[in-house]
């Protein structure tokens, strides 16, 4: 379970320790240097998404498993830039685990989403972007089924090879489609010397086709639907950049975890 929750931070983490360093690189610039309106900048990012569980809690309660929550807290980082009116951004985020328990049953998912977004400025001011945005991603999802109780090695080694043991993972994978848009609203930090941003996402994510679902190296069958699906909502803090070219690094690191999967 460590291990999982380790990958499912890696693209976020990426993704920050890239942000961090191109910020600490601009720091050495006099905010009073930087373009307005900005062209490129980097936010952290908090805020929820829609689980997408109806379907996943329904077979969970024919077996008295509980249910799911419906919403998400996702945390993550999102890097953009701007040529005129169009922009692109880029973000990676993770979603914190959900747990639904009952008296002999515990089921947790937690997951992580990577997404590649078109933004339109419709208000582009000195210090305020206003922008409709939309675009395409991958998400992982991965569920635990657990056993509650004592374990008996005995017992639990004779059950592996009848009904797979106490626990069972299972992890997948989905495509996914947003709209939404975007707030930045740009502010002089007396420390660090940066011009920095506090912003706002929100909008509605849905699947795109089936979820792959597999457990291990196998194939998972007659899985029901669970992933992001639902309104969301972000609030951003963040910094902004001079040159379009400082944005690379860390749009490149959010996205390069989700590449071939």
């Amino acid at each position: 379970m460590i291990a999982r929750r380790v990958r499912h931070l890696v693209a976020p983490a990426f993704a920050l320790v890239a942000a961090s360093t191109t910020l600490e690189a601009q720091q050495a610039a006099s905010a009073d240097t930087a373009v307005l309106p900005p062209v490129a900048g980097i936010s952290i990012q908090g805020g929820q998404i829609g689980l997408g569980s109806d379907v996943f809690n329904q077979q969970l309660a024919l077996q008295g498993r509980g249910l799911l929550k419906k919403n998400t807290i996702t945390l993550g980082v999102e890097s953009w830039v701007r040529w005129s009116r169009v922009m692109l951004l880029a973000g990676s985020h993770t979603y914190l685990p959900v747990r639904a328990a009952a008296t002999n049953y515990t089921t947790e998912t937690e997951g992580a989403y990577g997404t590649l977004d078109l933004g339109i400025p419709v208000v582009l001011a000195k210090k305020t972007l206003i922008y409709p945005l939309a675009g395409v991603g991958l998400s992982t999802t991965t569920v635990t089924l657990r056993r509650n109780g004592a374990v008996d090695f005995v017992t639990n080694f004779r059950d592996i090879s009848s009904i797979g043991g106490r626990n069972i993972d299972i992890t997948g994978r989905q495509y996914q489609a947003h709209v939404g848009v975007g707030l930045d609203q740009i502010f002089n930090a007396r420390w660090p010397n940066l011009l920095m941003s506090v912003g706002l996402r929100a909008g509605y994510m849905t699947r795109l086709g089936d979820t792959k679902w597999r457990s291990g190296p196998e194939d998972v069958i007659g899985a029901p639907e669970l992933g992001l699906k639902g309104a969301y909502a972000r609030l951003t803090i963040g910094g902004i950049l001079g040159k379009r070219r400082y944005v690379a690094v860390p749009m490149v690191g959010s996205l390069l975890p989700y590449i071939g999967r």
